[in-house]
């Protein structure tokens, strides 16, 4: 990058508060972005491939089909043989591409590469490819904050002196992210299905590491006086910006615009290619557009439905300040005050949705009825969504003239997280939809969610700034709903830190075990010691006493327990009937303590009584004195007393002696990045799932407490959870937002939102 790329590109002045930058200053923050940028997605791709092992074998497990196993399985394989390669390829395929687009310079290879006139033949498989690609840039495009996205296409636009970038051609979009690493697989050949795998495996880490790029990088120039407030205009697409090109003759203000048939462009390629409507950059096209995808919705056309769900969601339509998108039509909205009215008092939702689009269709625009439309789907999908419990969505649909009424006056209801209305209904979905949330007919949450909807319902008129105040009362119930929560968890949490304590006193047991078990200690003894004699041991340690006997005592019977069945010469038999009586009594108090299942404690000395009688028989034929090269650490003195000798076990410690000893804590990625409030998903005993809340996790990471009102609590060790999600018993659940998934579903051919549809034009009696 030099300071003569930076005069090349310069065509205007900077649109800031502050003095203009000379071309020095520019090129280098340019420099500093780069770094940023580079810096940031560099630490992006290497925490997103240590976490691709895990989350892969994962999702192979819980694959349905073969093919898809297979494909996971290789991509898995991909990622472990050739990691630092895919590491390496992506910055330096980034690298690239950030220069291209930060310039507007075509790659080399691909102006070599085109063919005369400018067509080429693709095949179905590329299509596909491209079209899955496709996908991905836009859920990773939604979960970005458009202001932020704005900002940087604004500010990095305004460093090199010229125009806005484009949404999908700004150098750190999702799309250029993406295209790095599909070419970082490229150069390792694999199938078209693994490479796909693999892509899908990468998106929700593309979202979050943008997320936080965007911010850094308008942090940074904001710093710098580099539009510190920016001024929203239209921007056409690249292809409108160069003399000659369609999109320009077809400017509203350029001479091409009141040609004869020129109005007709945007509508003729709607009716040609769902998609082809969403490349027309220029607000007018877009406009235009409506009229010919309500006529196609008329004759029940479920393609031009989608995509005017994607033309409202997308950013770029709505991100600038003075977008001349036309007013909704004031009959229309007296109508639908009517109705606000009205619905204050009804129950059903089906009729009010059919109210709501013949009132759209007799009054309002086609723009409006595409609104309606859109938002009436948006309130079948979350009806539909089983996460979302049903006293809430009764009070949510209650909502639906309001939220009609709010996208119609802000129609950026779609493409905006911030619009108001969307905000609120966010909110609540997110709070209800915690594990932990009451959500009782009579609970707190519910009626007070229920008077806010009527709070609302009675003063929103067409002033958005109503909802500030749903919000603030919004903040009042959730602040009562985490007290209730905080004094349930403070009992569950108590507990659980009991169990931490209890853990690690059991671990310090196991080592003291460890030390004194001999190599040729039975394993039936060894398995006792450590999983019921090391918990007797923690709880004498925790509490002082385990069935009466201190930590000094519990640790001497389990000395006397490990002598005992250890080889013996006939000297030894008069011991061992003397020190059984005296051994067994405190244990049996100590391991009723600990609530030892009656038949595993009868299994246990039923064995234990077996082998002393062979011990016994052994050392009278002199059978143990061939044993005794084993120098044990524990002897029994004349007095009856048992004494170990810590220097004599550390001489013949071995690999034997520490089989049962306590095991370093499993590793799992998924586990490590769990943090109180993820939610987890998990199977039963009997197969069913339920969705829980990590409701707290030990300083030490070894102990988590699982958490769903009203009923359940339960604590588990990290080595369960580890082999819960190894298994793939559990697993991590997304944050869900009821509007963004519902949008995504109408936008996409999704089988739910065709569902809602079809639900919908039944309702309406079409």
């Amino acid at each position: 990058m030099t300071s003569a790329d930076v005069r090349e590109s310069s065509a205007a002045t900077d649109e800031s508060d502050g003095e203009p930058l000379d071309p020095r200053r520019r090129l280098a923050l340019l420099e500093e972005c780069r770094d940023l940028v580079l810096a940031q997605l560099s630490r992006f791709i290497d925490e997103a491939l240590d976490r691709l092992s895990v989350e892969l074998t994962i999702t192979a497990m819980k694959a349905a089909g073969r093919e898809s196993q297979q494909a996971l399985l290789d991509a898995l394989s991909l990622v472990r043989a050739h990691r630092n390669d895919i590491e390496f390829r992506f910055r330096q395929s980034f690298a690239q591409l950030f220069e291209q687009r930060l310039f507007d310079r075509a790659p080399a290879d691909a102006v070599a590469a085109a063919p005369p006139g400018g067509l080429a033949l693709v095949d179905d498989g590329a299509m596909e490819e491209r079209l899955a690609l496709d996908r991905l840039v836009r859920r990773a495009r939604r979960q970005l904050d458009p202001d932020e996205v704005l900002g940087v296409r604004a500010r990095m636009a305004a460093l090199l002196g010229r125009d806005w970038f484009d949404e999908d051609d700004y150098p750190a979009s999702p799309e250029v992210v993406f295209e790095a690493l599909q070419r970082s697989l490229d150069e390792l050949a694999p199938a078209a299905e693994v490479r796909t795998a693999l892509l899908q495996a990468f998106e929700p880490h593309v979202a979050t590491s943008l997320a936080g790029l965007h911010a850094s990088v308008n942090e940074r120039l904001r710093s710098q006086q580099v539009l510190p407030t920016i001024r929203p205009r239209p921007v056409g697409s690249a292809d409108a910006r160069r003399p000659g090109s369609t999109a320009a003759a077809a400017r509203p203000d350029s001479p091409a615009a009141t040609a004869p048939g020129a109005q007709s462009v945007a509508a003729a390629a709607g009716a040609g290619s769902s998609g082809a409507v969403l490349d027309s950059g220029l607000p007018g096209e877009r406009l235009h557009a409506f009229d010919d995808l309500v006529q196609q919705m008329s004759i029940d056309q479920e393609a031009a439905r989608r995509s005017a769900a994607r033309m409202l969601s997308d950013p770029d339509t709505f991100a600038m300040a003075d977008l001349p998108m036309p007013m909704v039509q004031p009959p229309l909205i007296e109508a639908l005050h009517a109705l606000q009215s009205s619905s204050r008092e009804r129950a059903g939702a089906a009729p009010l949705v059919t109210e709501l689009l013949d009132q759209a269709r007799s009054k309002g625009s086609s723009l409006d009825q595409l609104t309606v439309e859109i938002v009436s789907l948006v309130f079948d999908y979350i009806y539909a969504d089983r996460r979302l419990p049903d006293p809430v969505k009764q009070q949510l649909l209650r909502l639906q003239v309001v939220a009609v009424k709010a996208a119609l006056l802000d129609r950026s209801f779609f493409a905006r997280r911030q619009h108001p209305m969307r905000r609120l209904i966010d909110r609540v979905t997110d709070l209800a939809t915690d594990p932990d949330a009451d959500y009782g007919p009579e609970s707190t949450l519910v009626s007070g969610v229920a008077g806010i909807v009527d709070w609302i319902l009675g003063n929103f008129d067409d002033d958005l700034g109503v909802f500030d105040g749903a919000m603030a009362r919004f903040d009042a119930l959730a602040h009562a709903e985490r007290e209730r929560r905080a004094a349930r968890l403070l009992e569950l949490t108590r507990q659980a830190e009991r169990m931490e304590a209890l853990a690690v006193a059991q671990e310090e047991a196991s080592a003291e075990i460890a030390l004194r078990i001999d190599p040729v200690t039975p394993a039936f003894v060894r398995e006792f010691l450590y999983k019921w004699w090391s918990l007797a041991l923690a709880h004498a340690r925790i509490t002082g006493e385990c069935g009466g006997a201190s930590w000094a005592q519990a640790l001497q019977s389990a000395e006397m327990l490990i002598w005992s069945v250890a080889p013996k010469i006939p000297d030894d038999i008069p011991r061992l009937a003397s020190l059984l009586p005296r051994m067994i009594g405190p244990m049996l108090k100590s391991l009723k303590a600990v609530g030892i299942a009656d038949d595993e404690r009868q299994r246990f000395f039923d064995e234990l009584l077996r082998w002393h009688t062979r011990a016994i028989q052994d050392a009278k034929i002199g059978a143990g004195r061939t044993m005794q090269a084993v120098q044990s650490a524990i002897h029994i003195g004349d007095d009856g007393v048992a004494r170990f000798d810590a220097s004599a076990a550390e001489a013949s410690q071995g690999a034997a002696r520490r089989q049962g000893a306590a095991q370093r804590p499993a590793e799992n990625a998924a586990v490590d990045s769990l943090l109180r409030g993820d939610l987890i998903e998990f199977a039963d005993e009997s197969g069913a799932t339920q969705t829980v809340t990590i409701a707290w996790i030990s300083p030490t990471r070894k102990l988590y407490v699982l958490s769903r009102f009203p009923d359940f609590g339960r604590s588990l060790d990290r080595a369960t959870l580890v082999s819960w999600f190894a298994t793939g018993r559990a697993s991590r659940v997304a944050p869900h937002s009821a509007v963004d998934s519902a949008i995504d579903a109408i936008a996409q051919d999704d089988p739910v939102a065709a569902g809602a549809a079809g639900r919908l034009r039944a309702s309406n009696g079409n």
